[in-house]
């Protein structure tokens, strides 16, 4: 329990943990359109953006030297941070917005990815910068579906039953995790 403790503390997560989850529930809060599911959705997926982005400076503490040569299986940890991150940030987002569950599990699945691919090639301090910018794209352009690959670059805010979106967010997801399970932060 003490290692666990050292590990949240070393990455600022209880801190960062309540800032995420208000920020996440406030801008899903915001979001909340009945009479406007694309607004909705929208809003969630910033929130999601918002929480990552916050989250994501976690995913490396402050001696990249001594998380490389540690006598620790790092991947482990890291596998478990990323997955403990994405849950937390779906948990908040899908109690805080109306969107459909499947939008924000999907959206959150491949935002985690881009943040954890974001650490892994740009080290943790940019972590953010991925998530938020994924999530801003989203925001801005409306999801297209054609030309097909349109669908690819707008898969955030694709309908649920959207295949071409959930196939770019799992591939993030995957892809992420392992990068980030592998690498460590840079």
């Amino acid at each position: 329990m003490r290692l666990l403790t050292l590990y949240l503390r070393s990455r600022q997560v209880p801190v960062a943990l309540g800032v995420a989850a208000a920020g996440v529930a406030v801008v899903a809060l915001l979001g909340n359109a009945p009479e406007r599911p694309l607004q909705t959705r929208v809003f969630a997926v910033l929130a999601l953006g918002l929480g990552l982005g916050v989250l994501g400076n976690g995913l490396g503490g402050a001696a990249a030297a001594l998380e490389r040569t540690a006598a620790t299986r790092w991947a482990y940890w890291r596998t478990a941070h990323v997955v403990a991150v994405a849950l937390v940030v779906f948990a908040v987002a899908a109690a805080s917005s109306d969107a459909p569950t499947v939008i924000v599990l999907r959206a959150t699945a491949g935002l985690v990815g881009l943040t954890a691919l974001a650490a892994a090639a740009l080290g943790h301090q940019l972590a953010w910068t991925l998530p938020t910018a994924g999530a801003g794209a989203a925001a801005v352009v409306p999801p297209l579906t054609e030309p097909a690959f349109l669908r690819v670059l707008t898969w955030p805010m694709q309908p649920s039953d959207s295949t071409a979106a959930s196939v770019v967010a799992a591939i993030l997801a995957v892809g992420g995790l392992i990068t980030y399970a592998a690498r460590g932060s840079r």
